[in-house]
């Protein structure tokens, strides 16, 4: 797969599924951004909500990133991702869930931290999850008419 430039166009949101996991589209768009001829445009690829997503799923980061490296196209990685998760034994349901339900507030200290440092005080204040916090941080970003996913 390409690489992705994420100053040109955002990431697909959070709550887009792949493999019939949120968040899934999202860490997939800047995992491909963090490839050479990619920019990651201040996001973070293998931290922060990526590492939620990565204990949830039990996929591991750099093996993903391995395999969007190798693919030729989408399809066959969202196909490993889905083998993945079988073998693992993870109910999405469940980890979809438990992704949406997470609140800055719910983070540790450290983390309430980086999002205090990351997103500006107006949005943090009106996001009641993390997931509308980078809705809302991507609309800032990119405006309200730029694509979305």
């Amino acid at each position: 797969m390409q690489a992705l430039d994420l100053r040109v166009q955002r990431p697909r949101g959070p709550r887009v599924q792949l493999a019939g996991v949120t968040f899934t589209a999202r860490v997939i768009d800047k995992l491909r951004a963090s490839l050479p001829g990619g920019n990651l445009n201040g996001y973070f690829e293998s931290n922060g909500f990526s590492l939620v997503w990565q204990r949830l799923s039990g996929i591991s980061l750099d093996e993903l990133r391995s395999q969007i490296a190798q693919a030729e196209a989408e399809e066959h990685v969202v196909a490993w991702v889905d083998q993945q998760l079988r073998e693992n034994g993870i109910d999405r349901d469940e980890a979809n869930a438990r992704m949406e339900a997470v609140t800055p507030t719910s983070l540790s200290a450290a983390w309430q931290q980086v999002f205090a440092e990351t997103y500006p005080a107006t949005l943090r204040d009106r996001c009641s999850n993390a997931f509308d916090l980078f809705e809302a941080d991507d609309e800032r970003i990119y405006g309200a008419d730029a694509a979305r996913g």
